[in-house]
């Protein structure tokens, strides 16, 4: 899933562009980072859009004071339930299915093999290897933004916490910086710019915070007026680009959406030119910021281009907002935080235990065989191995989706919603 497309080789439907997006983890946390600028900043812009005055003002400096002090304990509290799964799975040996340090001796193997958490001799000393690794990330990483020689062994998909809680704090430095500026000062000239200059010089992250903010101030003014995009002068009456050319601005959103799902689906590995599909030309337009190499390509500049596009057409589109305010994605978005915190551990455990153990239930293990000579994807014996691969991956996904989303909905009740309960009650307790 690493690789582009091509018509040729790697040909799977799996890999083509718009699927892809499905199953592209850089793509959904880019995603992930324009919502938290959208949330961390939405109540602070409807402030601002009330008029100046001592009470709005007041109540914008004590919002931020209480974000600020509560965003680090709410980042990382629900990360040691996390790492407590981690050390338990780890002494039970449910990760031994993929050896610790040997990872291309099975058939699970490559560059999507993540590094997990090393198995001790007790559970005592497995909770001192746990101690001592949450306290690295919490402290050395999240806190001082230093990751130098820390390996992500304990929950290697926890890389970007540090990256959310720096981002968040340039959010709400932004917004404090900003609280003076007349509104069309933000929203056309200042946030834009941080975007744009942001993704130019690889600075993704705060661009896609940034972004998220510049739709939060969007959003609010388009929650106030039915008519999009008020173009009204004072006394007359409202017109706006929608209500001018609805066809020209209904066109623009859909495209929008689809370029936007067409970026987000640039593959991890670079594309060479002869391959399909487009991102090839992509390659050749990256910025220079955006140092790549052949196996890594520049994805984060696509992917956050492409992610930018699909948020914010969607702040336009109200029947894909209707669609994500149902009970079901509402749910998916309670439960979202812990959902990221255990999918991992659940995956190189249950997940990658019950794939090997149903490809060699059923033979697949003689695809991998190094001492086989390679395979002839005429030879009948290779399609029915093949077949049979596919259809035991999927019914492991299936269980293991169902499983994860079970055990993200535990840990939600036991975890990440008492970690917001908890900071909240300590706030008060030094006010």
């Amino acid at each position: 899933m690493r690789e582009p497309w091509d018509y040729k080789t790697n040909n799977g439907y799996i890999a083509l562009p718009i699927i892809r997006i499905l199953h592209s983890g850089d793509t959904m946390v880019a995603i992930f980072f324009i919502i938290s600028g959208f949330a961390l900043s939405i109540k602070s812009v409807k402030t601002l859009k009330g008029p100046t005055s001592f009470e709005n003002g007041h109540a914008l400096s004590k919002d931020l004071a209480s974000s600020v002090c509560r965003r680090y304990l709410r980042l990382v509290l629900p990360c040691a339930g996390s790492f407590l799964m981690v050390g338990l799975f780890a002494s039970a040996g449910w990760f031994e299915a993929v050896p610790y340090n040997r990872e291309n001796e099975t058939w699970l193997r490559g560059g999507m093999i993540s590094p997990r958490a090393p198995m001790q001799e007790s559970l005592y000393k497995q909770a001192i290897w746990v101690l001592g690794d949450y306290y690295k990330y919490a402290v050395d990483v999240v806190l001082f933004n230093d990751s130098i020689g820390y390996r992500w062994e304990t929950n290697s998909h926890l890389w970007t916490i540090p990256m959310e809680f720096r981002e968040s704090l340039y959010v709400f430095l932004m917004i404090l910086g900003l609280s003076n500026f007349k509104r069309w000062a933000r929203v056309r000239l200042v946030l834009p710019l941080c975007v744009i200059v942001g993704l130019y010089n690889g600075s993704w992250q705060f661009a896609l915070f940034m972004l998220g903010f510049l739709l939060a101030e969007i959003h609010a003014t388009l929650e106030d007026d039915e008519n999009y995009l008020s173009l009204g002068t004072p006394g007359g009456t409202k017109k706006s680009i929608y209500d001018r050319h609805p066809r020209v601005f209904s066109f623009l959103k859909v495209t929008a959406l689809t370029v936007g799902l067409y970026l987000g689906s640039y593959p991890i590995r670079a594309p060479l030119p002869h391959e399909a599909s487009g991102f090839s030309l992509l390659t050749s337009w990256t910025p220079p910021s955006h140092v790549y190499t052949e196996n890594r390509g520049p994805v984060y500049f696509w992917a956050g281009a492409g992610a930018g596009m699909i948020v914010a057409s969607i702040v336009f589109l109200p029947v894909i907002q209707k669609l994500l305010c149902s009970g079901v994605c509402q749910y998916l978005g309670r439960i979202s935080f812990s959902l990221y915190l255990v999918h991992g551990p659940l995956l190189q455990s249950l997940g990658y235990s019950l794939l090997l153990a149903t490809w060699g239930l059923v033979g697949v293990g003689k695809l991998f065989d190094p001492e086989r000579s390679p395979n002839d994807p005429t030879d009948k014996e290779v399609q029915n191995l093949e077949n049979w691969k596919i259809v035991t991956t999927w019914f492991v996904f299936a269980i293991n989706t169902t499983v994860t989303i079970w055990v993200s909905d535990i840990f939600w009740r036991a975890f990440d919603a008492p970690s917001v309960k908890f900071t909240r009650w300590l706030e008060k307790k030094f006010i």
